[in-house]
């Protein structure tokens, strides 16, 4: 694969006079940089686009916690800096949130939980804290495009782990045991994953956690979506467990779980020695994630839950719909049924196509964002990433527009 930038694929040349060596070894995640391109495109020729792309959900932010950031905006601590570890109250939240939904139990909420401007943030600081140049970061393939780019990014050097496919993205052991050698420092992934749907189960994080300590690892674990699970799937993370909660980095955001994407905060719980060091990271990138987004998390964690449920319902509709509408189009796409989050990593039946090119013919020729499953790690080469967080009425009108973008798509 000549690049692994859908910008890059359009043609354009990235400056590299006066920029960091280590700046252009990295690229904005191609799941951004389909909804710029989108919004280029839109621009110039006035076309409507449904995006199955970046996993924003269309609910609106509950109105108990609008309520309470409408409070908060009459505060006036709410225009200044929080403590930069995040507001002591959030994280005595946080707290009984991980005690009660994943029995994580003594936790110091003051020594052991930071605040962060989202996920994203949480997760750059916990690889920055960890790895130095050259050190080796475990990553499933498929996983997550921004961890890769943030491995680069951090001096690291991703060691791609391919998960089996045809048993719905299982971890493959002996291939995890073959990538490690004495430079590797962490395991990093996403569970439930981006961008597979996949839920690894309780009995493939223990293995997990048995791994990192016999080679000596930090686990990295992305839990963003530990709430959106379907089937009676459950959740079970690393860090409940006593033995390696030392060297466990639980990262985690309230984007998805309350549609407070554009909020920016998260958070993480890990071992005071590591949050020690995560917090110096942090002051130098942001100083504090902002007030009122920290103060819109307390308003979402004392709210009633049920409108978490809900949001669950709405997807699982989505699942079915999205899933429904591929098995229409199965001479072009498979697909492994997702237990979790709400993204799908179809696999298109076309494979001399580079995923790039494919996402961006069918953006400009059908007016739908796709993400090029190439972005996501070698195997994710031949696979595009659809995600169901739109509306069921977007995703009517996007397959609509598939179906009829098919019909005059020459197969190779």
């Amino acid at each position: 694969m000549k690049h692994r930038s859908a910008i890059a694929a359009t043609g354009h040349k990235f400056r590299t006079k006066n920029i960091s060596k280590r700046v252009q070894k990295i690229v904005i995640s191609p799941i951004k940089e389909m909804s710029i391109l989108a919004d280029l495109f839109q621009e110039k020729t006035g076309a409507d686009i449904i995006s199955f792309g970046q996993g924003i959900p269309y609910f609106d932010t509950p109105s108990l916690i609008k309520k309470g950031i409408k409070k908060a905006l009459e505060q006036l601590d709410t225009a200044k800096y929080t403590l930069e570890p995040g507001i002591t109250e959030l994280r005595e939240l946080i707290t009984k949130d991980l005690g009660k939904r994943k029995r994580i139990e003594n936790i110091e909420a003051k020594k052991e939980i930071m605040i962060n401007t989202g996920c994203q943030e949480t997760v750059a600081c916990a690889l920055a804290s960890t790895i130095d140049e050259g050190n080796e970061v475990l990553l499933f393939s498929p996983s997550f495009a921004s961890h890769i780019e943030q491995t680069i990014q951090f001096g690291g050097v991703p060691k791609f782990v391919p998960l089996i496919e045809e048993s719905g993205w299982r971890i493959n052991f002996q291939k995890l045991k073959s990538q490690t050698s004495k430079k590797t420092k962490v395991i990093l992934f996403s569970n439930p994953s981006n961008p597979t749907g996949s839920v690894f189960t309780e009995k493939e994080v223990r293995q997990l956690a048995d791994f990192a300590k016999k080679y000596d690892l930090i686990i990295i674990t992305d839990e963003t979506y530990d709430f959106l699970l379907y089937d009676d799937v459950k959740h079970f993370s690393p860090a409940s467990l006593p033995d390696v909660r030392d060297r466990v980095i639980l990262c985690s955001s309230f984007s998805k779980r309350y549609a407070l994407t554009g909020y920016r905060v998260g958070f993480a719980f890990a071992d005071q020695g590591i949050i020690d060091h995560m917090l110096k990271v942090h002051d130098a990138l942001t100083i504090c994630a902002p007030a009122i987004s920290q103060k819109a998390a307390i308003s979402a964690l004392k709210s009633d839950q049920s409108s978490v449920e809900e949001f669950v319902r709405k997807l699982s509709f989505n699942r079915e719909l999205m899933c429904q509408k591929l098995d229409e189009l199965k001479d072009f796409f498979e697909y492994q049924k997702p237990m979790g989050a709400y993204y799908i990593l179809v696999k298109y039946k076309f494979p001399k196509i580079n995923s790039f090119d494919l996402a961006l013919k069918i953006l400009y020729e059908a007016r739908v964002i796709t993400i090029p499953g190439g972005a996501f790690g070698p195997t994710g080469n031949g696979h595009l990433r659809f995600s169901f967080a739109c509306s069921p009425q977007e995703i009517e009108e996007g397959f609509k527009r598939l179906f009829k973008w098919a019909t005059t798509f020459p197969i190779p």
